[in-house]
C-alpha cells in the first residue's frame, strides 16, 4: 500500500470511491470486432476482483447474432472457470 493505503497499482483521482481502489483499465480493442476493458479493483471489503467491460459487434440476422452472444457466453463462461481454479 501506497500514501493514504492506496495499493502502488491504485489510479486514484476519480476512480478509486465508495471505499474501492480500481486501476487504470487496460483496453483490448479488435478492429470491426469490439473491445473489452478489464479493470483490476480492491473492494472495501478487502478482496481484489477483476471487472470486464465489453461490447462486440453482432451478425446482422437475429439467428446468427443469437449463435454469437451463446458462444460468447460459453468462452466467458470457460475463462472465468479457468481464472478460478488458479
Amino acid at each position: 500500500m501506497g500514501p493514504y493505503n492506496h495499493p502502488a497499482w491504485c489510479a486514484r483521482g476519480h476512480r478509486c470511491n465508495l471505499g474501492e481502489h480500481r486501476a487504470t483499465p487496460a483496453v483490448m480493442q479488435v478492429d470491426g470486432v469490439g473491445k473489452v476493458l478489464v479493470t483490476r479493483v480492491l473492494g472495501a471489503n478487502g478482496r481484489e476482483r477483476l471487472e470486464v467491460t465489453g461490447s462486440a459487434y453482432l451478425h446482422t440476422t437475429g439467428q446468427a447474432a443469437t449463435k454469437q452472444l451463446d458462444r460468447t457466453l460459453r468462452g466467458f463462461a470457460h475463462v472465468m472457470a479457468s481464472a478460478a481454479a488458479q
